[in-house]
């Protein structure tokens, strides 16, 4: 019997790898995500920090340079804020992208696997096929020997 080869094995085996690459880029994305939201929850803290150290100066004695200083203080902080949250945006809309990528990756490998599983059925049906016919060949030559010796020992 002939061993199953499935024509498109190598096809099987790049989406396989498309499919691996995909995954590896979700986990690149997924990690870039975390330290975005990591930065700015330590950006949102610093702001905290400096209101706290602002209003603990504020009730020691009120100095009009100090107070101008830890305003534009808190207008940078607070940019840096909006930056790193705009940041955990993009960084999300990538992941989803990413995740999106995988899927489509995934559903072609699955689509060239199940196009493999039927090959290997209809394989299988055909190789069944040639069994019951050499079978049937086999036990059809047994019946006619079988009959010819009946043939033979009647006659005698």
């Amino acid at each position: 019997m002939a061993q199953f080869k499935f024509k498109l094995e190598t096809v099987l085996k790049v989406k396989g790898r498309i499919e691996d690459l995909r995954k590896r880029q979700l986990q690149v994305a997924e990690v870039e995500r975390e330290k975005a939201e990591k930065q700015l929850m330590q950006r949102q803290d610093e702001v905290v920090d400096t209101l706290n150290t602002y209003r603990n100066t504020c009730r020691q004695k009120l100095d009009l340079y100090v107070a101008n200083n830890y305003h534009k203080f808190l207008i940078w902080q607070n940019k840096q804020v909006e930056m790193a949250d705009q940041y955990l945006g993009v960084c999300t809309h990538n992941v989803v992208d990413k995740r999106q990528e995988l899927i489509a990756a995934s559903r072609e490998k699955k689509t060239v696997e199940k196009l493999k599983e039927k090959a290997f059925e209809t394989y299988k049906a055909e190789e069944l096929n040639v069994e019951i016919k050499f079978l049937d060949e086999l036990g059809t030559g047994q019946f006619i020997r079988h009959n010819e010796n009946i043939k033979e020992e009647t006659q005698k």
